[in-house]
Order: structure tokens, then C-alpha cells, then sequence
């Protein structure tokens, strides 16, 4: 008998539904996107226990005929493609087929859907694929229940990340469709809480208002540019820091390149934008990969000279905290200071270093001590120093006379919400506020004047990148880093001799005065010996 044989459909199946269905939030992604396709202009979305227990989308679309149901979750099965010259110019969000199919394979799925033609439709339940019964039923649109995701397929449930991990996935890839169809009133409970609620609207600009709210949609930098039947259409704000967010021809996709031009064209040091791209259907291919997040285009130079053309043309375009960000880099341009001998003895009788030292491009101080000189990178020293007193199990707490109210996307609410106890043993005493918001009533003394939004969003953001069993104290590590980069002194900031020598002593009391949180180098110390040896001497 020969090796090679036929694989089984069973696992043919859980093939196909390890490319299309990789957590909870790849379900909610391809049944909005039928959704859509389906013509919806209403479009609710319940989950359970982060997806697990349950997904549920209810639309009010065409809903799909009674003679079609069945074929609708066999492989391959779609009504968008009828030949090869549709398969390039593809006008649709679903095409491919699969994501039916892959759905059932590993959960139990129930669709109750009427046709817009029928008087009757049909409530039909599949359990790994398998259909196990069928019967008529009377709604409007088409609702399906995804239960007990990955019950047949343990590994792929053991892979998924935390809880709360797990739900900002689902706000996120909600969010996407929310912006890209402003059109489409969309709703969103989990658990029975009503996270958003979005009525359609006339805008793009609207709809950023709608789901990120009014602060950051006013403070927002509006681009637009186009060329035969293409057009950029560029959402830029400090709000959006770090967040980098790329539709073509309104589906969203992974495209590292556009990120890629879109900073270094208008010079950010980290993504800060929302941009839409419009192209000919049969200019764009989507048929990629299973998921279609990733693209190939027909003409890519295309969509970057118009980046660059976009920015060239507005070159105020930034906002202003974007410009503060850039930073010109002149090697050749060094700061020396210095300070008096009454202005040392203020802290201390006996100077240990000489009053001498300088400034080295935007972070490197160059300290003389009586046997030779230490390069001090001062952000890192100082994030050493914060990073261990976050982690002192007694920290200064300082109660604040007007508690911060820090609103938070949606994702990163339901992270920090679920996680208060830990914000707790960090110093940070914080509270539910509702809708996407926290309260600070206390923080710990050396943080109070930081920037206190950021920090809680890369607390979040740290929370966001544990499994489902995370390291308490590894978790707590983590975010003490985080807080420490933020609370830290930063690269240009202008620092002082006295400061310098005070963060050095600090410094040496750490367990690991050589290195940051992160690992890198804090110093490097020549001798007068060892610098001789350089020039043969």
C-alpha cells in the first residue's frame, strides 16, 4: 500500500479553519463581513465570555434563500465569484467561500435566515461541520450563533490569549468595520454590557467622532489626495499615538509599506493615523490569504508617490505635538554646562564627580571623574532608578486632590477594568467610571506629574500581550518598565550637573545599575589608562 493517501474531510476541515478562524475575533470579522454583504444597514454583535461560549450576529440584510442554506456551509461556496474575471476585480468583502465552512468545523453553529423574497425561511444547526437538523422558521435579515468555538480542536483553545486579551481583539476588528462603513449603524455587547452603540452616519470623519470620541476627532489633521482612480484619504492626530490603522477600498488589511511611507513622509516617530485608499478592484488583490488582511497591488509606487505628494503639499499638515516629536539629528552640535561649587554644596559638602560634563547628541552625558570619564545614557539610568521603586512593595502613595478621569478606547477599557487589583499593587488607585473611562484617585509620588493616560494605555498594552494564564510577576515587571520609560527623563530634555550626580548615586543602589528594565547598557566607564592605550601611549 502506497504512503500517499487522501486526507479526510474531518481534517481537511480543521485545516481550513486553522487559516480562516485563528481566535474569536476572526469569527466576528468574517460574519460582518457577510453582513455586510448582505446589504445590512443594522448590524449587532453579542459575546460570551470572549467569544467562547458565544458569538452572536444578528443583520437586518437580504438574508439568504431556504434552498441555499445548506450550500452556503459547504467549502467553496459563494455567490460573489462566477468565473476567473471576477476573481480580479473583486468588489466584495466575502469571495474565497471558506468562511462558513471553517466556522461550523469547529464550533456549533445555529443561522436562522430569511430571504427578502420568501415568507418563510429556515433555522438550521450544525455541530463540527455536521448538519443535525433543519427546520422553518419566520424572521427578518439573518442571525448566527457560534457556541463552544474550538471544542473539537483543544490546542487551538489552549493557544488563545487571555480573557480580556480576547475581547480587545473583538472591540478592535469591530471598530475596523465601524470606520470603514459609517453607512451601517453597528452595536456591540459583551457579556451583556453594551460597550458601543453607533448610529449610521454621512462620514468617515463622523463615524472617527462616534467610536474615538470628540477630543481626539477635533484635534485630527484631515489629508486628502487623488490621481485618475486613486485617492488617499489620511486621518492624522497625536490622539491616534502608536495606533496605525490602513483600509483599501474599505476593507482593512495589513500593509507595513503604506505604514512605512506614511511616517516617514510626514517624519513620525510613531504611527499616529487612520488612512483610507482607494483603488480600481482589479488594481488590488486580495486573494492573498485566507484571512484577506494582506494585499498585493498592481501598481504600489502609485499609492506611495501620492503619499509623498500629499505631504510635500501640506507640509503644516502635522499637528503640533507631532512636530515637537521630530527630532533633527546634528551630531556636530554639543551642549556643555556647567555648575558652580555653591550650587553642588547646596546638596552636598563634598562633590564626588568634577563639575565638568557635556551633552552628547540628545541622551549622553559625558561625566569626568578623577581616573577617567562614564557615558551615561540618562533616559535609561533613569528608568533603572523609577522601575525599581514602582517595584517596592511600599510605595509613596499620594492621594490627588482632583482625581484623573483617563478615557481609554474600548479595548484597552475593558483590559484595564478587568485588571484594577493589579493597577492597585502598582500604586495606582483607580475605578470603574463607565463608558471607556477610569477614575485615578491616587498614584505614586514619583508618577503624579507624568503623563497618566499613557501610562495606563501601556498598562493595557502590556496586559493585552499575556496568555491565558499569565505570570502575575512577570506581569507586574513588565508594566513596572512601561511606567518607568514613561516617568522617565526623556531624549533632549535638559538635565544639570547637580542631576546628573544625584541620578548617578541613585543609580548604584539599584540591583542592576549597568542596564535598564529592557536590558540595555545604562554606562560605559573609560580610564585615563584605558584611553591612552587608544592613541599608543
Amino acid at each position: 500500500m502506497g504512503k500517499i493517501q487522501i486526507l479526510p474531510e474531518s481534517i481537511v476541515g480543521k485545516i481550513a479553519a486553522g487559516e480562516v478562524v485563528e481566535r474569536p475575533a476572526s469569527v466576528v470579522k468574517e460574519l460582518i463581513e457577510n453582513s455586510i454583504d448582505a446589504g445590512a444597514n443594522s448590524i449587532s454583535v453579542y459575546i460570551k465570555k470572549s467569544g467562547i461560549a458565544e458569538i452572536k450576529v444578528i443583520d437586518d440584510g437580504e438574508g439568504i434563500a431556504s434552498e441555499d442554506v445548506l450550500t452556503a456551509f459547504q467549502r467553496h461556496a459563494t455567490s460573489k465569484i462566477k468565473d476567473d474575471r471576477d476573481l480580479i476585480r473583486i468588489s466584495s468583502l466575502g469571495f474565497r467561500g471558506e468562511a462558513l465552512y471553517s466556522i461550523a468545523q469547529v464550533s456549533k453553529i445555529k443561522i436562522i435566515t430569511q430571504h427578502i423574497t420568501e415568507n418563510t425561511g429556515t433555522e438550521t444547526y450544525f455541530v463540527a461541520g455536521s448538519l443535525k437538523w433543519q427546520k422553518p422558521a419566520v424572521t427578518r435579515g439573518t442571525t448566527i450563533e457560534v457556541s463552544e468555538l474550538f471544542f473539537n480542536t483543544p490546542v487551538r483553545r489552549k493557544f488563545l490569549k487571555s480573557p480580556y486579551t480576547e475581547k480587545a481583539h473583538i472591540i478592535e476588528t469591530f471598530q475596523n468595520y465601524c470606520l470603514a462603513y459609517p453607512e451601517i449603524s453597528f452595536s456591540l455587547f459583551i457579556d451583556d454590557e453594551e460597550i458601543l452603540n453607533i448610529p449610521e452616519t454621512d462620514s468617515i470623519y463622523k463615524r472617527i467622532w462616534q467610536v474615538f470620541g470628540v477630543e481626539l476627532a477635533e484635534n485630527l489633521k484631515i489629508k486628502t489626495i487623488s490621481k485618475d482612480d486613486y485617492r488617499v484619504e489620511l486621518f492624522l492626530g497625536d490622539g491616534l499615538k502608536g495606533k496605525s490603522k490602513v483600509f483599501l477600498n474599505r476593507r482593512p488589511v495589513k500593509e507595513q509599506s503604506i505604514v512605512g511611507n506614511i511616517c516617514k513622509a510626514f517624519q513620525l516617530m510613531q504611527p499616529q493615523f487612520i488612512v483610507f485608499i482607494t483603488v480600481p478592484p482589479e488594481e488590488a488583490d486580495f486573494n492573498v490569504h485566507p484571512a484577506k488582511t494582506q494585499v498585493r497591488f498592481c501598481n504600489p509606487q502609485k499609492i506611495h508617490q501620492l503619499i509623498f505628494r500629499m505631504a510635500e503639499a501640506e507640509p503644516s499638515s502635522l499637528s503640533s505635538a507631532a512636530r515637537e516629536n521630530m527630532v533633527a539629528e546634528k551630531p556636530s552640535q554639543w551642549e556643555f554646562n556647567s555648575v558652580s561649587a555653591e550650587q553642588i554644596a547646596i546638596f552636598h559638602a563634598e562633590p564626588v564627580f568634577s563639575r565638568e560634563f557635556f551633552v552628547l547628541g540628545d541622551s549622553i552625558v559625558v561625566v569626568k571623574e578623577p581616573h577617567g570619564v562614564v557615558f551615561l545614557d540618562y533616559h535609561a539610568a533613569h528608568e533603572r532608578v523609577n522601575f525599581e521603586k514602582i517595584l517596592n512593595k511600599n510605595p509613596v502613595v499620594v492621594k490627588l486632590v482632583f482625581p484623573v478621569i483617563v478615557n481609554l478606547s474600548s479595548d484597552n477599557y475593558i483590559v484595564i477594568k478587568e485588571n484594577l487589583p493589579i493597577l492597585h499593587e502598582l500604586g495606582i488607585e483607580a475605578e470603574d467610571f463607565g463608558k471607556n473611562s477610569i477614575i485615578i484617585r491616587a498614584l505614586p509620588e514619583f508618577i503624579q506629574n507624568g503623563d497618566v493616560a499613557g501610562i495606563v494605555e501601556s498598562i493595557a498594552q502590556t496586559l493585552k500581550e499575556e496568555i491565558s494564564k499569565p505570570d502575575l510577576i512577570e506581569i507586574k515587571r513588565k508594566i513596572a518598565a512601561q511606567v518607568a520609560c514613561h516617568t522617565s527623563l526623556r531624549a533632549n530634555d535638559k538635565i544639570n550637573y547637580v542631576e546628573i550626580k544625584i541620578l548617578l548615586q541613585e543609580l548604584e543602589k539599584t540591583t542592576d545599575p549597568e542596564h535598564c528594565p529592557h536590558g540595555r547598557p545604562v554606562k560605559k566607564y573609560f580610564s585615563i589608562d584605558e584611553i591612552k592605550k587608544w592613541f599608543l601611549r
